[in-house]
């Protein structure tokens, strides 16, 4: 049986088998039948807007500006209200900061809760990782109960499943040299919809030889995704035996008690070369010298869209307020200093000091400006 028919037994998986992996309900509730994931609040694109107007100071002031003016405003509705009704809208007030006090409770109980239960799913995702890279077979229970399983999904008819089974036994006689489960975790990423977009040709190779995906939590708000992946792809493509990306949550709960994610950070990956470089794609050309006559080969890196990108998360630029006052404030003095050899030097020609120290401070201020 080849890898391919196995990927496409194995494409009807309705999504990644991952871990729990967020303390945090978006919902309001936890209390209803949602498996915790990833918050959709964890975007990248707004990473990149903020990047965007942070480049942009203009807007950004104006934004702000306009905000400010917003910001706890009143609408005046509490004040029009009667009395009687007006103490009353007081006590619903008191009653839901006592809720979102609970809830922040409720948070703060939940996310050591999951990381107790995610010590207990340990030993079932490492004997998980064994299966799948070939090191350790499923005992006869485990084979039984996973068909049974699966038949029920899938509601087969009594001959259907017959014919598979004579199917699964000339399968398994030619067979016998495959290891583990081939193209596992490649399979489930490509059954995630969001990330199966970023997947291109040029990272299925890397992407076949992936092992393992874990989590781990941290010690502050947030956790700690871990891909790992095996020899071939430390000989072919990167040294990384692993990559790593860390979701970072506001240290303070947000208004209604739950986790605000913050921040993401990715990883270094250490390509063997430009060629091996899923990220950026490569254009060679070659250019002769017009003297020498001489040919030289230019190479014109240009990034790409993979699904690599993923371990390098936009990044504010951050601006150093104290450095562009230090250079303001050499850019003064020499100007005075420029100014103060002008009025003291005798030209050949006739020269107004007041209008060469006009000159200066108007150079002076477009420095500043600029």
């Amino acid at each position: 049986m080849s890898t391919d028919e196995i990927r496409k037994k194995l494409g009807q998986i309705a999504s990644a088998p991952t871990p729990q992996n967020t303390p945090a309900s978006l919902t309001g509730s936890y209390l209803k039948n949602n498996i915790p994931t990833i918050p959709t609040t964890i975007s990248e694109d707004n990473e990149e807007l903020h990047r965007k107007l942070l480049s942009n100071p203009a807007l950004l002031s104006m934004i702000q500006g306009k905000l400010d003016t917003l910001v706890g405003k009143d609408s005046g509705y509490i004040n029009k209200l009667p009395l009687i009704v007006k103490k009353r809208v007081y006590g619903l007030k008191s009653l839901q900061q006592r809720q979102f006090t609970l809830e922040s409770e409720f948070q703060e109980e939940l996310i050591e809760l999951e990381k107790k239960y995610h010590d207990k799913y340990a030993p079932l995702f490492e004997k998980r990782k064994k299966i799948v890279i070939g090191d350790l077979e499923p005992s006869n229970e485990e084979i039984e109960e996973g068909k049974l399983l699966m038949d029920d999904d899938e509601d087969e008819d009594d001959e259907e499943q017959e014919d598979n089974e004579e199917e699964d036994n000339e399968e398994e006689e030619n067979s016998t040299e495959i290891k583990g489960i081939p193209s596992f975790w490649l399979t489930a990423l490509e059954n995630l919809t969001p990330i199966a977009n970023t997947i291109t040709e040029r990272d299925v190779e890397i992407l076949d030889n992936l092992i393992n995906i874990k989590l781990e939590y941290l010690n502050t708000p947030g956790f700690k995704l871990i891909f790992e992946f095996n020899e071939i792809v430390n000989k072919k493509f990167f040294k990384n035996k692993n990559l790593t990306k860390i979701y970072y949550y506001q240290k303070e709960l947000g208004y209604s008690g739950d986790f605000i994610y913050d921040h993401a950070e990715g990883c270094s990956i250490d390509w063997l070369n430009n060629e091996s470089n899923v990220t950026i794609n490569i254009e060679k050309r070659k250019q002769r010298n017009k003297h020498t006559k001489q040919v030289r080969t230019i190479e014109k890196i240009t990034p790409v869209e993979s699904f690599f990108n993923f371990f390098t998360p936009p990044v504010a630029p951050k601006k150093d307020i104290e450095d562009d006052d230090e250079e303001d404030d050499e850019e003064e003095e020499k100007d005075k200093k420029d100014t103060k050899k002008n009025d003291t030097d005798e030209p050949s020609t006739p020269v107004s000091k007041s209008n060469k120290t006009t000159d200066d401070d108007e150079n002076l201020n477009l420095v500043k400006k600029n």
